[in-house]
Parts: C-alpha cells; sequence; structure tokens
C-alpha cells in the first residue's frame, strides 16, 4: 500500500529521501539546460586552448586551462551524483561511459588525451534532443537521428583538426595554425581524399585514413535517415517514439488507452507543478498510434510503450518501480469484453502495487462490484465512469447551471480549482470555522472537507465533507480546498 502523505505531497519533503531529492535535482530540465551550457563552453574553451597555447596568447591560454579545469571537476560531480542516485550501477556504466571517458584527461597525464573531452558533444546532442526540440514539422521523426549524424560531424571535424594540429603543428607548415587544421579536416571530411595539406608523420596519415572514412560513413548514414524519413512521412504514418526507459522517474504511467487518456495528459500538462512530468503510455496499439492533439500536448515528455500492461517484464520497462503515479484505463485499443477488461485492470494494479508500494494508483473500472478486489490490491481511487456520468447528468438536471462550476474545477486549464493540503502543526487543535475565516481573507479560498487516514491510508469514509464549524484539527488530518492556485499553510 502507498504512503499516502507522499502520495498527497510528491514534491514536498515528507519521506523523501536525500538520495530522492539529488535525483529529482540532477534530472531536472534546468540541469540538463546548465550542463549543456557547460558542455558548451568547455569545447570553445578547449578551442582556445589549442589556438593560444604556442602563441603568444600564454596569460589566455592559462585562464582558459583553469576555466576548463573548473568545469570538468563540475562534470566528475554531476557524474558522481548520477551514479549515487542511479538504481541499476552498470546501466550507469553503460550509458554514460563516454561521459566518464571524457572526463579522464582531467589528470592531463598526456597532451593529446584532451582530445577525448570532445566526446561532451554527443552528451550536448541528446540534452538537445531531449529538452529543446518540438516536433512539429517532417523532422519529428528523424530529429533524434539528424542530431547523431550533425554531432557526429562536428566531433569528426574538430577531433580530425586538433589531433593532427598536436601531431604536426609545430613541423607541418599546412597545421600550423588551429583554423588550416580545421579546413583541412572539414574538406578532407566533405572530398574522400586529404585536401591542402599532406600529413608527414604515420599518425597524421592514420588520422586523414579516420576522417575519409569517417566522411564515406556519416553521409551514407545521413543519406539512409533522409530517405527513411521521406518514406515514413509519405506512408501518411506518424508512429511515436519507443525508448529506453531506465533513466525515468518520478514519472506518470497510464496503462491502457480510450479518449479520456488523452484529457489527462492535457490537464497534467495544463498544471505547472506536473508540466515536465514524464508520461509513459502503455497499451497494444499495434500499427496505429494513440490519436493525441500535439498542438495542446507536448509529445517531448510522452513515451509509448507497445506492450500488454498486465506483464511484470512490461511494468517493469516502463519504470514502474520508480513511478510516482499510474493511472489503468479499460482499454479500447483491442477488442475485448467489458468483464475481461476489468479483470485486467485488476491484475495490472496487483502487479503495480506488488512492484512499488509507494505509488499512487487510479483505476477506473466499468463494473462497481471489482472495486473490492482494488481496494484488497492497495489502490488508492477506484472511478466507475458510467456512474459519475449519470450523478453529473441527474444533478445538472436538478441545479441548473452546476456543469459551468464543474467545468472550472475539474480542469487546471483555467479557473479555481480543487487542491489538497497537510494541515501544518500550528494550526492543530483548532476549529474548522478559524481555517475557514483564515483560508477566504488570505487566499480568497474555501475549505470544502477534511479528512483523517492516518489509522487505515485506504479508508475512504475518513473525508468529511463540508466539516462542523467546531471541528478540531488533529495529526494526520488533510484538507480539500477550492482556490485559483495552491496554497501554503503556515
Amino acid at each position: 500500500m502507498a504512503d499516502y502523505s507522499i502520495i498527497s505531497y510528491p514534491n514536498g519533503n515528507n519521506g523523501k529521501s536525500i538520495k530522492a531529492r539529488l535525483e529529482k535535482f540532477i534530472n531536472h530540465k534546468y540541469t540538463d539546460i546548465s550542463i549543456a551550457v557547460l558542455i558548451m563552453s568547455s569545447i570553445l574553451l578547449l578551442i582556445l586552448e589549442t589556438i593560444w597555447e604556442t602563441g603568444p596568447f600564454r596569460v589566455e591560454y592559462q585562464y582558459c586551462v583553469y576555466a576548463n579545469d573548473i568545469i570538468t571537476l563540475i562534470f566528475i560531480l554531476e557524474l558522481s551524483v548520477r551514479a549515487y542516485t542511479y538504481p541499476k550501477k552498470f546501466r550507469f556504466f553503460k550509458t554514460y561511459w563516454l561521459d566518464i571517458l571524457a572526463v579522464l584527461p582531467a589528470f592531463r597525464a598526456f597532451r593529446i588525451l584532451r582530445v577525448l573531452r570532445l566526446l561532451r558533444i554527443f552528451r550536448m546532442g541528446i540534452l538537445l534532443s531531449r529538452r529543446f526540440f518540438s516536433v512539429s514539422s517532417l523532422f519529428r521523426e528523424g530529429m533524434k537521428e539528424y542530431l547523431v549524424v550533425f554531432f557526429i560531424i562536428i566531433m569528426v571535424v574538430l577531433t580530425g583538426a586538433m589531433t593532427i594540429h598536436i601531431l604536426e603543428g609545430g613541423s607541418n607548415p599546412s597545421f600550423g595554425s588551429f583554423y588550416k587544421a580545421v579546413w583541412w579536416s572539414t574538406l578532407s571530411l566533405i572530398s574522400g581524399e586529404p585536401v591542402t595539406g599532406t600529413p608527414n608523420t604515420f599518425w597524421g596519415k592514420i588520422i586523414t585514413l579516420v576522417i575519409m572514412l569517417g566522411g564515406l560513413t556519416v553521409f551514407a548514414v545521413f543519406t539512409g535517415v533522409v530517405s527513411a524519413v521521406m518514406v515514413q512521412k509519405l506512408k501518411g504514418g506518424l508512429d511515436m517514439k519507443e525508448i529506453e526507459l531506465e533513466e525515468l522517474s518520478d514519472h506518470i504511467i497510464i496503462c491502457g488507452w480510450h479518449r479520456s487518456a488523452a484529457l489527462i495528459i492535457e490537464e497534467f500538462q495544463a498544471d505547472k507543478e506536473y508540466r515536465d512530468s514524464p508520461i509513459v503510455i502503455i497499451a497494444e496499439f499495434g500499427e496505429k498510434p494513440p490519436s493525441l492533439d500535439y498542438q495542446s500536448i507536448d509529445s517531448r515528455v510522452i513515451y509509448i510503450l507497445r506492450g500488454d500492461y498486465t506483464r511484470m517484464d512490461v511494468l517493469k520497462k516502463a519504470g514502474v518501480e520508480q513511478a510516482r503515479i499510474a493511472f489503468i484505463l479499460p482499454d479500447k485499443t483491442i477488442q475485448r469484453s467489458d468483464q475481461d477488461r476489468d479483470a485486467r485492470s485488476v491484475l495490472a494494479a496487483l502487479i503495480i502495487e506488488k512492484l512499488n508500494k509507494h505509488i499512487f494508483t487510479c483505476v477506473e473500472l466499468l463494473n462497481r462490484d471489482n472495486e473490492t478486489h482494488l481496494r484488497m490490491a492497495g489502490v488508492e481511487e477506484v472511478i466507475v465512469g458510467d456512474e459519475y456520468s449519470g450523478n453529473i447528468m441527474a444533478a445538472t438536471a436538478k441545479n441548473y447551471g452546476i456543469i459551468s462550476v464543474l467545468n472550472e474545477l475539474f480542469t487546471s486549464k483555467y479557473g479555481n480549482q480543487f487542491f489538497k493540503i497537510q494541515v501544518p502543526p500550528a494550526w492543530l487543535g483548532k476549529n474548522a470555522m478559524e481555517l475557514y475565516v483564515w483560508l477566504k481573507k488570505k487566499y480568497n479560498a474555501i475549505l470544502l472537507s477534511v479528512e483523517n487516514r492516518k489509522d487505515n491510508p485506504k479508508n475512504a469514509n475518513g473525508t468529511v465533507v463540508n466539516p462542523e464549524e467546531d471541528y478540531i484539527f488533529k495529526a494526520g488530518d488533510h484538507i480539500i480546498v477550492i482556490s485559483h492556485d495552491k496554497i501554503t499553510l503556515s
């Protein structure tokens, strides 16, 4: 069963370990932006080091060396934090071995090893593809591949130029300056043969051969990528991305698919607290991808996993053990009976709660009779969509105009919303009327209900709607308020 306080306040400090906070920080988008900026700065400093090392700019050269050493130390610290927070250490080394190799020249054992710092270019490409590029054009499917090709070209050109300049810059006039070396490397890559200069040393000739072969390979890959994207576009299909999910944490999982799933995604992305949370969708889509409105949904944080969400290996691949919230919907992607859909929802809930006892799980059922099994599994919330639709329609008929109130309260896109807040120690022992008046005066918020599930976290009857004015707050109480923005009690 989930720890209710953690679920209620996923962004707070309740029950969060230092490791969890570090993991959230190191995977934050602003951390990725900072790392990308540092990588670009490091590459620029490395180029300046190479240019100024043998010239009259000895003072500037030393400043570049010191600055690059500081940046490298930051990279070492970042990788250390990632290694500490990574759930599977062998996956960390498999994922970040290039980054580890790039920081080794910090020891400066050999002058030529500084070229290895250019390996950070690949990391920058990954960060850029993850955070900065939208998917609204022809490049949607091939963006990752285009970036890979682009950064490989930059890597080959800079590595070849820097290496040939270090090896032959002092003895061969053709490579006496870094500018000449870059021009030679670029033309050799494009033409497939050495241009504007011929290396004299054995290792210089090896570098030339590598650049020539790199040019043939890179442009062959580029042609293949363009062809694949064009074929996919002409077919009219827009399949969504399927990626490795081991790095995701504190994310949202949606099991099953129907029209409500898209609305769930839109609601989360309309809320600034959850806007950047990754969302993994698991369903058996076959050849047809889910229908999403890319005008209102940011697909950069949407990950599609085709598979059966009642299988443990599929849920583990989706990172359910590190997930924050799980929704289980009656799957409409494959024709099944309502009884079969509910049975699959119950089975999926059992597996999810078994794999992650701290996850918040919400299940939509077609038949209320199956709720008992879900409560036994440890599911926090159970919804029967048809029942709510009927209740809302009846209430609307009896209270004309109520639907506009519900439309506002049940969306994060505009107006007032429901917010759940833990009652702080300062308010323990005070009554509901005092808090009601204080909330209205300070935040223009309305106290709607009080709940206390300390003794039994799964007891929905612990909620008191419209509490009496003399209700005394006690330890473990949470309140539901209606407010325009999330508020903090003090």
